[in-house]
């Protein structure tokens, strides 16, 4: 038996952008600050990728600062990088995100779960060097 399940409640880095992979896939990448428990006030930080109906929703209803659930399972990619160096990066794919704040909290009306998804039949195999419409690549919030 195999089980892979994340559940996470953090507040977005920056505003989502939707973007769509050279096949037509609706893709949405973010990061999620986590607050660590304890007195060190440390987080850790997330990268979160959206599918499809995710990604629109996230796209639409998600503002930097907005708290957020993501439900979703683990991948690691590895890729070997142009000058043969193995490469790597974990990542989440989403296949729920809830909003957790109440209405009028926000600058945003409160929206509506996504509905579950099976991510595997929406998770398209995407190469690390495949271009994204609109790529302009990933921004570390520090």
């Amino acid at each position: 038996m195999n089980y892979n399940k994340v559940i996470l409640v953090g507040r977005i880095t920056h505003d989502p952008e939707l973007k769509a992979t050279t096949s037509g896939t609706e893709i949405v990448n973010f990061q999620l600050a986590v607050n660590r428990y304890g007195k060190d006030k440390q987080a850790d930080f997330f990268r979160i990728v959206c599918f499809g109906r995710s990604a629109e929703f996230v796209s639409t209803y998600v503002k930097k600062g907005t708290l957020l659930l993501v439900e979703g399972s683990l991948r690691n990619n590895v890729w070997e990088d142009s000058t043969g160096q193995k490469r790597s990066n974990t990542e989440i794919i989403a296949n729920r995100v809830e909003i957790m704040e109440k209405k009028g909290s926000n600058t945003f009306e409160e929206a509506p779960s996504t509905p579950d998804e099976e991510p595997e039949e929406d998770i398209p195999e995407i190469n690390e060097g495949e271009e994204l419409e609109g790529d302009e690549g990933d921004e570390i919030p520090f």
